[in-house]
């Protein structure tokens, strides 16, 4: 019986993909990806194909969401698939909804794990995994919703960081950055210029940006090309400290009320 496999690519461009993603890649028959959930800063389709060895059909966000990926079940009908994901497959609940589709259709699919940023952002800012509360998405809109602030308050209040996601969607405009997320945040949370801030750029690719730095101070730092990514952290285990000091310039000062 034919299958498809959710194949992860990693953070910054097709060497993200692991030996066993390639493998199962260039025996699948027909091979689709998707790019709009995370894009990729370094990531050259021309060399994905190359490595592949086959043309790689790219799907729209319509044709995966919305049409439940009938493209990619289609192809499995007949024979083996792939879908190619940014970050790690089935992190997010994006692409749930096409492998119910696929299960309902009796087709069998199967996941190749790979980096994501829920986990990569422990390594670059020295925070623990275990004291992170809740992560929230914030929107490339003019208004923040209520939930996102109700996630950062509450984690704080329980003493857990939150990893605040920012939209990458393109066709709302240009991707979100940290210095407009952290604007647009103080539209709402004013407190937030105050509070110990980290920033994160390009998290897995070789010119990756993190900084720790007081809100209003950190508005002014040039992370440069996207996707970025806010952490709000709470309280630091003393080694959380010493990461944030070491590897992303927070200063004993700012972190002393984190302590």
């Amino acid at each position: 019986m034919a299958r498809v496999t959710f194949i992860g690519l990693g953070l910054d461009s097709e060497k993200g993909l692991s030996l066993e993603g390639l493998q199962e890649a260039r025996r699948a028959s027909s091979v689709f990806a998707e790019f709009y959930t995370n894009p990729m800063p370094n990531l050259n389709l021309q060399e994905l194909e190359s490595l592949l060895g086959k043309k790689v059909t790219i799907l729209s966000r319509e044709q995966l969401e919305d049409e439940n990926g009938r493209e990619i079940i289609l192809a499995a009908e007949k024979k083996d698939s792939v879908l190619l994901v940014p970050g790690d497959p089935l992190v997010s609940t994006t692409h749930v909804s096409v492998r119910l589709s696929l299960a309902e259709r009796g087709i069998n699919s199967r996941i190749i794990h790979a980096a994501s940023i829920v986990t990569a952002v422990c390594g670059a800012t020295g925070l623990q995994n275990h004291k992170f509360g809740k992560s929230t998405t914030l929107p490339n809109s003019t208004l923040v919703p209520s939930s996102i602030i109700d996630t950062v308050l509450n984690n704080k209040d329980r003493g857990l960081h939150t990893l605040l996601l920012l939209d990458t969607d393109r066709s709302k405009g240009s991707p979100l950055t940290i210095g407009n997320a952290l604007l647009l945040l103080g539209t709402v949370l004013s407190e937030l210029d105050d509070w110990l801030v980290v920033g994160a750029a390009r998290i897995g690719s070789p010119d990756e940006k993190v900084r720790t730095a007081r809100g209003r101070e950190l508005k002014a730092v040039a992370f440069g090309d996207t996707p970025h990514t806010i952490v709000i952290p709470s309280r630091l285990h003393f080694m959380e400290a010493e990461a944030l000091k070491v590897f992303s310039g927070a200063s004993d000062t700012d972190l002393e009320d984190y302590r």
